[in-house]
């Protein structure tokens, strides 16, 4: 199905947001509630009429909010800096390092899609403590990962397609002609895959059906989130150029999926939620809050971040410093930029992460971080800083080494001088020779003469006793 997309006609915009003035860099939804994350802050919003009003706020003191996911009671929350669980007063219980792209829970497992470095696992105790997993060292970076049903969870692999696990990490199935696989969903018995410009359903009876699907143009655009609501599919979608709509609303009607509408001119759909009919993208540091009364959304809301004047700059002051040893394990990388939209993270030549930053400054140069996990070796990574209007300035290309820690000693050149020299060898003259001997001798002699008197002392103690 080719969709050719038109301008919708401009609408009155009325609404009201209380937001902190902080791009949106997190959303979740599940028909009912919406958490946000802006910079390091998780809120909940609630839409009344034609307010977008803040519930509770919470400032988790860690880098700015990647992704959210809820599985009561509690509210697992992914950072640059790793993940965090909060309970139903929304303290926090665990926290475990390691950034990511996407977070799934379900029952007592959480997962995250940590793109380069595969599916991180965790087990969730009944206090909210983490337990580490086997990770899933995925051969592509891991895009996206969703439940499937109570026993299993799929996870979008790019090139690879997409693949069904076992709780236990076994792969179940792989589908391996949806490439390049970015966003997955399952949603009533049916698989709703995004690869490249392609929105391909499939109905997970026995066998495996293909029942709908569409292409967005032009052919080079990529579905960045799908949002399924009873039998409506929206789509996010993305494209470097900028053109063409933000959001494709769909209807899946039995095999036939139609476009009813469509949203955004020059947009970019990264993230999407629904509350009932009200729907909201994130696009950039914008926010879009749409209602479908019909066929045609009406805009209740946009909001953005007020951008001050600013100069983009590369990023410097790379921790760890270029040439270092760190020890194997979760390493965090971190770097000082300022006035840049977003961050991306490069390792060994690969996209790591997209970091939303931390917070807008114009004269200062505020830290940035992203932590992941790294096995031994040496590794190569650099940082380059987004603008608003599509330019990009590149870091230096730095290296860091991950060594167990046994190895991570720099060899030091062995000593030129003994650990120890008798004094003759050290004489220079016949008189210096004399000289060290009768000093020898002299200190020998006092300490027979001190033992000597020690043991007479002694001697005369036992006689009066």
């Amino acid at each position: 199905m080719l969709l050719l997309y038109t301008a919708l006609p401009s609408t009155l915009v009325s609404g009201q947001a209380d937001l902190s003035p902080a791009p949106i860099s997190a959303l979740w939804s599940d028909g009912s509630r919406l958490l946000i994350g802006q910079g390091g802050i998780l809120s909940e919003v609630v839409p009344e009429s034609e307010r977008l009003s803040v519930r509770w706020q919470v400032g988790l003191g860690r880098g700015a909010l990647q992704a959210i996911a809820v599985c009561a009671p509690f509210t697992f929350v992914l950072s640059a800096d790793g993940l965090s669980v909060l309970d139903a007063e929304r303290r926090e219980r665990a926290f475990a390092r390691g950034g990511g792209h996407r977070l799934a829970c379900n029952g007592d497992q959480v997962w995250v899609a940590a793109l380069g470095a595969g599916v991180r696992r965790y087990r969730v105790g009944a206090d909210g403590r983490l337990t580490a997993l086997a990770t899933i060292r995925t051969a592509l970076p891991a895009y996206d990962v969703v439940p499937s049903s109570t026993t299993a969870f799929w996870v979008a692999e790019g090139a690879d397609g997409v693949r069904r696990y076992a709780l236990d990490g076994t792969i179940l199935l792989w589908l391996n002609v949806f490439t390049p696989a970015q966003v997955v969903r399952e949603h009533s018995g049916k698989l709703f895959i995004g690869h490249g410009a392609q929105l391909s359903i499939l109905s997970l009876g026995e066998p495996l059906q293909l029942i709908g699907s569409a292409t967005l143009t032009p052919s080079d655009a990529v579905i960045a989130d799908l949002l399924v609501t009873g039998n409506r599919v929206y789509a996010g979608r993305r494209h470097a150029s900028g053109r063409g709509a933000s959001l494709i609303a769909f209807e899946l009607v039995g095999t036939a999926l139609r476009i009813v509408g469509q949203f955004g001119e020059d947009g970019d759909g990264a993230r999407l939620g629904a509350i009932g009919t009200e729907l909201f993208v994130v696009s950039g540091s914008a926010f879009t809050w749409l209602r479908f009364t019909t066929d045609s959304p009406r805009v209740v809301l946009t909001w953005s971040v007020t951008q001050t004047r600013c100069a983009l700059n590369a990023p410097t002051d790379p921790q760890p410093s270029d040439g270092a040893q760190v020890r194997r394990g979760s390493v965090t990388f971190q770097w000082r930029a300022s006035c840049a939209a977003a961050y991306e993270l490069w390792l060994e030549g690969a996209l790591l992460a997209t970091i939303l930053p931390t917070e807008h400054a114009e004269s200062e140069r505020p830290w940035h971080s992203y932590s992941t996990e790294l096995r031994e070796g040496t590794y190569r990574w650099q940082v380059i800083a987004l603008g608003t209007n599509g330019a990009r300035l590149a870091s230096p290309t730095w290296r860091v080494t991950v060594a167990d820690e046994g190895l991570l000693s720099t060899a030091i050149a062995p000593r030129l001088a003994l650990l120890y020299q008798p004094p003759l060898s050290v004489a220079r003259t016949l008189g210096e020779a004399l000289l060290a001997l009768s000093a020898a001798f002299c200190g020998g002699l006092l300490i027979v003469v001190v033992a000597a008197w020690w043991l007479g002392i002694r001697a005369q103690r036992r006689r009066r006793m």
